[in-house]
């Protein structure tokens, strides 16, 4: 008669079958209550991020697009523009649809749109690998999804990449199996994810402060003989008496040596006081005598 030693036959009781456990690695969660805000809300677009890296995949670069513009909104901070408004713009003004906005046409689709700064970027680095280990009992292995990302501020008002920083993420998923045969678990897509966010979540706290420290401006959207009608209101967190400066802004002037757009000058053409909100983030202003103002024209805080 053979005996199973009671050690083993514990064992086997324990168990009785594989069991398979996941755990997953935590993402960094990044903390926007340090950032104090300055002036108003500014108007942000996310550009689709370019592919940069090995893996050839368009939608690594729409996946952090969107992973960015969640994080922006999740700071409660800004006005982030819809890319559906984008491809509007592209179509009534015939920029094309298939590129991608770089430093040069962010001025002109910034001014477009209403945009304070244009995002763009790129992913640099993805890749995914396995471990695997063997042990007595038990066995498993561990799937690990890297990325790396440049972004870049364009300040629409001159054109210039006025911040540029990088980040790295990393998510992972461990699978253990006791008493299994074979190594637990498929790929798991949401590693992509995971690991788009851990990379741009290192480099947001940077971001924000960057972004908040641009000068906030508005477009004037409708003149009349007293009052002006801008594109920020309420939602923008522009408050009611808030004394504003408008300027009308000169022809682009270009670098002859590089063909890149230095800047507009600007010319102070009058000033006024916000007096009333309208429709979803509109405001009123009250002209001050002598102000000369056309629709287009730009406003400042005083």
């Amino acid at each position: 008669m053979k005996y199973v030693p009671i050690a083993m036959l514990a064992v086997l009781i324990l168990f009785g079958c594989s069991s398979v456990s996941v755990q997953k690695q935590d993402t960094i969660v990044a903390d926007y209550s340090k950032v104090r805000m300055i002036g108003p809300k500014k108007r942000i677009f996310v550009a689709e991020f370019e592919n940069r890296s090995a893996y050839g995949q368009r939608r690594l670069g729409q996946g952090i697009s969107d992973v960015l513009t969640t994080e922006l909104a999740n700071t409660n901070n800004f006005i982030l523009l819809e890319r559906e408004k984008l491809e509007t713009i592209l179509k009534e003004q015939s920029l094309g649809q298939s590129g991608f906005i770089n430093e040069q046409s962010a001025p002109q689709l910034g001014k477009l749109m209403g945009a304070n700064a244009i995002i763009t970027g790129s992913v640099t680095q993805f890749g995914t690998r396995t471990e695997t280990y063997d042990v007595v009992l038990s066995s498993g292995k561990k799937q690990i999804t890297t990325c790396a990302i440049d972004i870049r501020i364009v300040d629409t008002g001159s054109g210039q990449i006025v911040w540029a920083g990088s980040g790295q993420g990393e998510a992972v998923r461990t699978y253990t199996n006791v008493l299994g045969s074979g190594k637990a678990g498929g790929y798991d897509e949401a590693l992509e994810g995971d690991a788009f966010r851990a990379a741009v979540v290192k480099v947001m706290e940077k971001l924000v402060t960057a972004l908040n420290n641009l000068e906030w401006s508005c477009t004037v959207a409708k003149v009349t003989d007293a009052k002006m009608y801008i594109n920020a209101g309420q939602k923008s967190g522009l408050e009611l008496n808030t004394p504003l400066v408008i300027y009308t802004l000169g022809e682009m002037i270009v670098d002859p040596s590089t063909g890149k757009e230095i800047g507009q000058e600007e010319t102070k053409i009058g000033s006024g006081t916000v007096a009333s909100y309208f429709g979803e983030d509109g405001a009123i202003v009250n002209l001050d005598a002598d102000s000369k103002v056309r629709i287009g024209d730009i406003c400042k805080l005083k």
